[in-house]
């Protein structure tokens, strides 16, 4: 299971200014104009709002980005940079991030979207790309997968509310890690988190261990992280987010798995955000994590959402 939240950068990318774009094989009555607007253009403040979800990775990392609109609504985001920003291609890699805003927009508008965004990211010299959407957004999906995209990941989001106490566990201790010990739970991070069928998960554990130091000490600043012992042995490690009620990571030593360790780490994070006042709990987990899921169900956890990430990469970068 994970979560890794992004990383603050700067980059000091050029910006391109507002870009018009007509659709294409259109009835007369329904050719429309796709603009993209620039972060830095006065036009793009009126879209603000209704895109405000989808420009915090941008704005916490003071990136650059782009808002296509249909002049009444945004229909998407795209944002540029350089990795660390999903932990997915080394240090330094650009990348750029998608993100549809409009909800099952027309086909003709998601087609649209679809090429310029990924023509935009081309020009701003992207060796990788990505969107998540949810799995329901079956026209965006196969509009990005007809340019090249392939799905790197299938996940479940679940959920289930902190409505009982959690009893700690008396064999097992938790202590929480300092900012100094942050690299070595990294470091048992790449071996308690191995395994998994997330190909997601393991393309970060090869980056993470690379990260500057402001970029782990902004990471430490952001999760709550514990290494877990029984009797002085490390056999664990979770993290998670008090503020947004999220198990990101529980890890078991893989000397020890099938044995419960799993079971008795969630129990003290849950206890850990309902202490907190986190009114429930959420995680992400890849579909085919078959022993994962199985806990986590049996934990009262229900799946919400269903995402597929998809990427689009340079093979020739």
């Amino acid at each position: 299971m994970r979560c890794w939240p992004a990383c603050p950068s700067v980059h000091g990318l050029s910006f391109t200014p507002s870009l018009k774009y007509t659709h294409r094989n259109l009835n007369a009555e329904e050719i429309l104009l796709l603009k993209a607007f620039s972060h830095t253009d006065a036009e793009v403040k009126s879209f603000l709002p209704q895109a405000s979800n989808y420009i915090e990775l941008a704005k916490m990392m003071n990136l650059p980005f782009w808002v296509f609109t249909d002049d009444s609504a945004p229909l998407g985001v795209v944002t540029t940079g350089k990795e660390p920003i999903q932990l997915l291609a080394p240090i330094g890699t650009p990348i750029a991030v998608i993100d549809l805003v409009q909800k099952r927009p027309r086909p003709t508008m998601v087609k649209d979207f679809v090429s310029q965004s990924l023509k935009l990211a081309l020009e701003k010299d992207a060796k990788l790309v990505t969107v998540e959407l949810a799995s329901e957004e079956k026209d965006a999906i196969a509009s990005f997968l007809e340019n090249g995209f392939a799905v790197l990941a299938d996940t479940f989001i679940m959920s289930r509310q902190l409505d009982q106490e959690y009893t700690p566990d008396k064999y097992l201790q938790f202590r929480v890690v300092k900012q100094d010990e942050l690299p070595k739970w990294l470091e048992l991070a790449t071996k308690f988190l191995s395994g998994s069928e997330d190909v997601v998960m393991e393309r970060i554990l090869e980056n993470v261990g690379h990260l500057p130091d402001h970029l782990l000490a902004m990471y430490y600043s952001t999760e709550t992280f514990y290494f877990a012992f029984e009797n002085g042995q490390r056999i664990g490690i979770l993290n998670f987010s008090p503020t947004a009620g999220r198990i990101s990571n529980i890890g078991v030593d893989p000397s020890r798995r099938g044995q419960g360790y799993g079971r008795r780490i969630m129990l003290f994070g849950l206890q850990q955000l309902k202490a907190a006042g986190c009114p429930q709990a959420k995680l992400r987990v890849h579909i085919d994590n078959k022993p994962a899921l199985n806990l986590y169900k049996s934990l009262g956890f229900e799946v919400t959402r269903q995402l597929k990430l998809l990427i689009w990469e340079n093979k020739n970068a």
